[in-house]
C-alpha cells in the first residue's frame, strides 16, 4: 500500500486528468488506455468458487476499496469470495476499450481458473462500466452490485422519464458506440420479466447527483434489491450502503 502522501498525490492527479479529459479528448491519452488493467487482488481462500471485480469511480483508484474497508467488510460478513479491484480509469472509457480490457485482463482469466461465479461491483463511473459490460456480456457474469452508478447523460434520462419509465420507453435505433442507450435498452429487455436471470443490486443516496437515473432503474428492479438512504455522492454514503447490501447479497451467493 502506498504511503498516505503518495496516495493523495496519485488520487489528485487522477481526478485532475479525468476532469480535464471530460472537456477535451486530447487529455484522455494522458491517462493511458492501451496497457492491461492494473489490479489489486484479495484472495478469500474459497479455492476459486467466487470472484468479485470492483470498478472505481472517475476520481478514484483501485486501492480505494481496500482503504475504505470494503474488503474487510466482506470478510466480517463471512463472504470469503476472492476479490480483485481494477484500476479502470476514465481513459479506458473514453477510448472505448473498457469492455475488452475487462474481458482480456480479468474475466477470461477467471473463467480459465474455474470460477463458478463472477460478480461486478461498481461505484459511480465504475457502476456504468459494470452495467454496460453486463449489457454486452451477460452470460459471462453472475450479477451486479451498483452503487450510485452513472447511467447516462441528462437528455437520455429525461427521455426515459418523459416516456413513463423503462417499461414505456422505446430505445429506437441504437448505434454501435452508443453505450448509454444500449445499456438502457438492455435494462428494458432484461428486466421485462418477473424473475431476471441476472440479479442486480442498486444502492444510492437520496441526495446523489445521479438519483433521478438511479430512481428510474430502481422502479424496474425487485424492491428488496434497491436501497436508498440519506446521503450524497460520496464514500461515507457508499460505505454505509455496502454494509447494508452485504447480508442480502450473501444469501444470494449461496
Amino acid at each position: 500500500m502506498p504511503t498516505p502522501l503518495r496516495y493523495r498525490l496519485r488520487r489528485l492527479k487522477r481526478s485532475v486528468l479525468a476532469k480535464t479529459a471530460l472537456l477535451t479528448s486530447r487529455a484522455s491519452s494522458l491517462l493511458g488506455s492501451t496497457d492491461a488493467l492494473a489490479k489489486m487482488e484479495y484472495p478469500g481462500h474459497e479455492q476459486g468458487r467466487r470472484l468479485v471485480i470492483f470498478l472505481p469511480g472517475i476520481d478514484d483508484l483501485a486501492e480505494d476499496f481496500e482503504r475504505r474497508g470494503f474488503i474487510d467488510d466482506m470478510r466480517q460478513h463471512g463472504i470469503m469470495a476472492d476479490a480483485v479491484a481494477i484500476d479502470a480509469h476514465y481513459g479506458y472509457y473514453a477510448s472505448r476499450t473498457i469492455h475488452d480490457r475487462i474481458t482480456d485482463d480479468v474475466v477470461s482469466a477467471a473463467r480459465s481458473a474455474g470460477y463458478e461465479q463472477i460478480w461486478l461491483a461498481g461505484i459511480s463511473l465504475g457502476g456504468f462500466g459494470a452495467a454496460s459490460y453486463a449489457a454486452r456480456h451477460a452470460s459471462e457474469i453472475s450479477g451486479l452490485l451498483l452503487f450510485a452508478p452513472y447511467l447516462g447523460g441528462a437528455p437520455l434520462i429525461r427521455e426515459i422519464s418523459a416516456a413513463g419509465g423503462i417499461g414505456e420507453w422505446q430505445p429506437g435505433e441504437v448505434g454501435a458506440d452508443d453505450y448509454q442507450r444500449a445499456l438502457w435498452s438492455w435494462f428494458k429487455q432484461h428486466l421485462g420479466g418477473n424473475d431476471p436471470a441476472l440479479p442486480i443490486y442498486l444502492a444510492y443516496g437520496n441526495r446523489d447527483m445521479f438519483r433521478r437515473a438511479n430512481g428510474l432503474l430502481g422502479q424496474a428492479l425487485p424492491r428488496d434489491r434497491v436501497l436508498s438512504i440519506p446521503g450524497g455522492h460520496d464514500w461515507p454514503t457508499w460505505k454505509a450502503l455496502w454494509q447494508m447490501v452485504l447480508p442480502s447479497w450473501k444469501s444470494v451467493l449461496g
